[in-house]
């Protein structure tokens, strides 16, 4: 049998996908491979006889891969003897012969964004082979996991700088109005923020991880599309009680996740799909994909928008060019441009009819004669006038016709008779944008076409041009992805969006005085751009990004950062936000295993992790303490990984029921803050 698991593992290690940096074979990425039926590794089985004969099965002429045999060989305390998974067996953190992560009743899994980090890493461009903390928990390892935490270090930050915070500022209902940045665990603030916000934020707007291996976030093997959409579902499901009725949210990624996620958020938001925006997110020459598997270029990023329970209805938001432009833009697609008619003299106006509408209300219809109408092209003509200049002088009397069909246009039809007529109409509309005012609107020929005006679709601007409004559809192009790096003076690596490209989310669904949520902030562009737009934001990071943290750049927001929508916004500086991380208890330990250099330094953290650290109900002390050898022959990734896992994450951070336990030792101050913040005497 031994010659039989050397010649495997030799065999096995030609294959360098599933090595460490020390060349030791990495278990789980063995396992993958093989329930891919991966052909690079099918191929190394084959290769070998004396294997071939133990793993393979021959129907006829065919060759079919035991796939379940060779898993629970790869997986038994057989093979690797003295690796991390047959040392974590020996202790009892496995249920029967089944690995805790291999249980088909698991139903959280803990790839959590601390966690979705590689081993050691603090900032995302660190790059290392093994994460050691992702970690599976079943039902009965979850009790108090999601309880509100305690929060710390607070402060009030304004242009003057940071303030001891004296407590929060709530509006009439008792609502928090304090603008909110968190640090810890996203999924943990999210559950403390339930109490104070649940029902209250208007917008979720977040630019998750994509799950894609090169996006700043590197995966292990074994976070899978299952384990990133379980990851989001955690998270999805408690965002979704923040929401408002009327609440949207946005959730932007590329199309390694995009079919699955919709399939995930159509589930959670029961049906509630609004759009899914296509964003051009890169020039094609610069975009990634291509090279040797000749995948065409990536330069596209979808938004998926779902309400929460009451319908909403996007504020209009429009895409401006200059009339000139926009004119000579429709020219160069092929495209005529429809407003180019002027209605020059309504002339002499008559009382023609009364009718009636749908409600029974008065609709005034008016007989014209002498009306006078000219092309654009007429009056440049005429008057000496430029393009620009038309568009300009007759701003207001710029129409087009359209053939509207509406019960309005119906009885204006019956009214008047098939003829070549011009007639107007006046009544209160019940609905719609000119609801409870008097509207007058005009039809013409005999086909009864409704005359629609230039100045609904355009604006003068502060220096006299005039420019053509268009709705955005769900492409979104002319977002500026160049010099991202120098908005709101922060470098962000990889991930970074456009100020422009997240204040075009809250203007078309919120307004002024909204509460914006964004907790995978990074950077804190979304926090940023709202602070400038005057909405009220909630922003949860767990990562340090030093000089380039959400902290700096709201700092320079405040100070009047000219940078992204600045000058768009007209952001003169002001303001100000409250900093405040969550406790941490168990989190602490974790820091420390992930510090550690040494066996030795990691010895002594379990010498100390005994006597204060909250540990699984599943550790066995004695026999760990019996198998110290076995502990010592780990590699030090292993050995920091089984530590992690002996801790209980229901105590990753001080639970607010046990703020008062003298052991956590939570300040009077702190303790008084946070019985401000969830409302408590």
């Amino acid at each position: 049998m031994n010659n039989f698991l050397e010649k495997l593992e030799d065999l096995l290690k030609k294959d360098e996908r599933v090595l460490s940096e020390d060349k030791s074979l990495l278990k789980n990425k063995v396992q993958e491979l093989a329930y891919k039926n991966d052909e690079k590794l099918l191929n190394i089985l084959l290769s070998d006889d004396y294997i071939k004969k133990h793993f393979f099965i021959k129907l006829k002429k065919t060759l079919i891969f035991d796939k379940e045999k060779f898993i629970s060989f790869v997986s038994s305390k057989q093979f690797l003897p003295d690796s991390y998974t047959s040392f974590k067996n020996k202790i009892g953190l496995a249920i029967g012969d089944e690995y805790l992560g291999e249980k088909k009743e698991v139903v959280l899994n803990w790839p959590y964004k601390d966690c979705v980090l590689e081993g050691g890493m603090t900032k995302e461009d660190q790059k290392r082979d093994e994460i050691f903390y992702n970690e599976t928990l079943a039902p009965d390892d979850i009790n108090r996991l999601l309880d509100p935490k305690v929060f710390t270090n607070f402060k009030r930050i304004d242009k003057k700088g940071e303030h001891e915070l004296d407590g929060f500022k709530r509006d009439e209902k008792g609502t928090i109005k304090d603008n909110l940045i968190i640090k810890g665990n996203n999924l943990l603030a999210l559950a403390s923020l339930k109490k104070e916000f649940a029902g209250k934020v208007k917008l979720i707007y977040i630019d998750p991880p994509y799950n894609t291996g090169n996006d700043g976030f590197k995966y292990n093997d074994s976070f899978s599309h299952s384990s990133w959409l379980v990851f989001m579902k955690n998270r999805l499901e408690i965002a979704k009680e923040l929401l408002r009725n009327d609440g949207i949210i946005f959730v932007q990624c590329d199309d390694n996740e995009q079919a699955y996620l919709k399939v995930l958020m159509d589930k959670i938001f029961e049906g509630n799909f609004l759009n899914t925006i296509s964003v051009k997110a890169k020039v094609s020459a610069g975009a990634s994909g291509g090279g040797e598997d000749k995948k065409l270029k990536k330069n596209i990023e979808y938004i998926h928008c779902y309400f929460n329970k009451d319908f909403v209805v996007f504020n209009d938001v429009y895409k401006e060019t200059e009339i000139v432009s926009y004119i000579q833009q429709m020219k160069n697609d092929g495209k005529s441009f429809k407003y180019t008619q002027v209605l020059v003299s309504t002339g002499k106006k008559e009382n023609f009819k009364v009718i009636k509408d749908g409600s029974g209300e008065d609709i005034t219809i008016y007989k014209h004669s002498g009306v006078i109408t000219k092309t654009i092209s007429q009056l440049m003509k005429e008057e000496n006038l430029s393009l620009k200049e038309v568009y300009k002088k007759y701003f207001n009397e710029i129409f087009t016709t359209t053939n509207a069909q509406s019960s309005i246009r119906q009885r204006v039809w019956d009214a008047t008779g098939k003829n070549n007529d011009f007639f107007s109409i006046e009544y209160i509309p019940k609905s719609g944008r000119n609801k409870g005012k008097l509207t007058t609107q005009f039809y013409t020929g005999n086909k009864k076409v409704l005359l629609i005006w230039f100045s609904d679709t355009a604006l003068i601007d502060k220096k006299g041009n005039v420019i053509k409004k268009e709705k955005y559809g769900t492409f979104w192009d002319g977002i500026d992805y160049n010099n991202l790096n120098k908005e709101g003076d922060t470098v962000f690596p990889s991930g970074k969006k456009p100020e422009q490209l997240v204040k075009r989310v809250i203007e078309m669904s919120t307004d002024e005085g909204d509460i914006v949520l964004d907790y995978h902030l990074g950077s804190g562009t979304t926090c940023a751009v709202a602070h400038k737009m005057k909405r009220q934001y909630i922003g949860v990071e767990q990562l340090d990004y030093k000089e380039n943290d959400s902290l700096v750049r709201l700092r320079n927001v405040i100070n009047g950062d000219e940078s992204g929508v600045s000058k768009i916004t007209n952001w003169k500086g002001g303001g100000d936000f409250i900093y405040m991380e969550l406790a941490k208890w168990n989190e602490e330990w974790i820091e420390k295993i992930q510090k550690a250099k040494t066996g030795k330094e990691l010895f002594k953290l379990w010498d100390e992790m005994k006597e204060t650290a909250f540990l699984s109900y599943k550790v066995d002390l004695k026999k760990i303490d019996a198998n110290a050898k076995g502990f010592a022959d780990l590699s030090i990734a292993d050995q920091k990984k089984f530590l992690i896992e002996c801790l209980d994450k229901n105590q990753l951070y001080v639970n607010f029921s046990e703020i008062e336990d003298k052991e956590y030792g939570v300040s009077k101050e702190d303790k008084e803050l946070n019985k401000n913040f969830y409302n408590e005497k």
